[in-house]
């Protein structure tokens, strides 16, 4: 029983560390930003005797918070917290080794950017053809309103610290508990919960359950970075370049569809082949 609670908890403690650090670090970022704010409303109310207006407040939090800062600084934090507690078996492992994508060839590398951008429009297609909520948040909203900020955030910093955590750290030590195809769907499953929504973590586990594939394949987390940051990154440009596009979803569907099952296909012939060296059969079967 002791044996797996702290299986668990060696697997479950690095998401949780991100989400504190994340809230965390918010929670401080929007003091920073409110209180002055509100200490001054509060003065020049107390000698004017004239209140804001609740849609003045909603103006200024909207025009001056960004939430793509406190997610900057939240991946940043983690990554260091991490590095300093696992940064002996990172380099024991070679972690970040380019020549784990030179061993594998840069084909690999291209199909997954292909494979991000097909799954990210195909997944907008199947959502916007699905009778659910569409309607951006406040969150999204506070996200969105700088372009720069949030594609640093959202596709460039946000993935590399997810993939750390999600196939770096829980697949690897999940493998060292099960079979490779539970192995696989679980760490996909807390992906998607982590998301803590219900559309973004139906999608999220789906997207999780490839990277894992292509992370046990090629044995890069390069690999997996890449697909998560190009499905990011067609979400960000999309919502600020497409604008109210006028598509045919249908056509777009099977268009992303095919490019989808060519993209996997292509990965999956090689990482079989891949598979026959048996340098990497073992790291298959885990």
């Amino acid at each position: 029983m002791i044996k797996a609670v702290k299986n668990f908890w060696s697997v479950i403690c690095y998401p949780l560390l991100y989400l504190g650090v994340q809230v965390a670090v918010t929670f401080v970022y929007m003091l920073a930003v409110m209180v002055p704010f509100l200490v001054q409303i509060s003065m020049e109310s107390t000698y004017s005797g004239i209140f804001p207006y609740d849609d003045d407040i909603l103006n200024f939090i909207f025009d001056n918070i960004n939430l793509s800062v406190p997610v900057i600084i939240s991946v940043v934090v983690t990554v260091l917290i991490i590095f300093v507690i696992l940064r002996k078996e990172w380099i024991r492992e070679k972690f970040w080794s380019f020549k784990k994508i030179g061993k594998s060839g840069i084909l690999p590398l291209f199909l997954c950017v292909g494979l991000g951008a097909a799954m990210n429009i195909l997944t907008l297609c199947v959502i916007n053809l699905l009778p659910v909520n569409q309607e951006p948040s406040a969150i999204d909203d506070m996200l969105g309103n700088n372009f720069a900020l949030e594609f640093l955030a959202i596709a460039l910093l946000g993935p590399i610290i997810e993939e750390i955590i999600f196939r770096g750290i829980v697949q690897k030590r999940l493998s060292k508990m099960m079979r490779v195809g539970f192995v696989v769907i679980i760490q996909a499953m807390i992906f998607g919960l982590i998301h803590m929504d219900f559309v973004q973590s139906v999608y999220a586990g789906i997207l999780g359950i490839f990277i894992g594939l292509i992370y046990l394949w090629f044995d890069s987390i390069w690999h997996a970075i890449t697909v998560h940051a190009v499905f990011n990154a067609t979400s960000v440009i999309l919502m600020h370049f497409a604008g109210d596009a006028e598509v045919n979803l249908l056509h777009l569907l099977i268009i992303s569809g095919v490019a989808f099952i060519a993209s996997m296909a292509s990965l999956t012939v090689l990482a079989v082949r891949r598979r026959k060296d048996p340098r990497y059969y073992n790291r298959w079967a885990y």
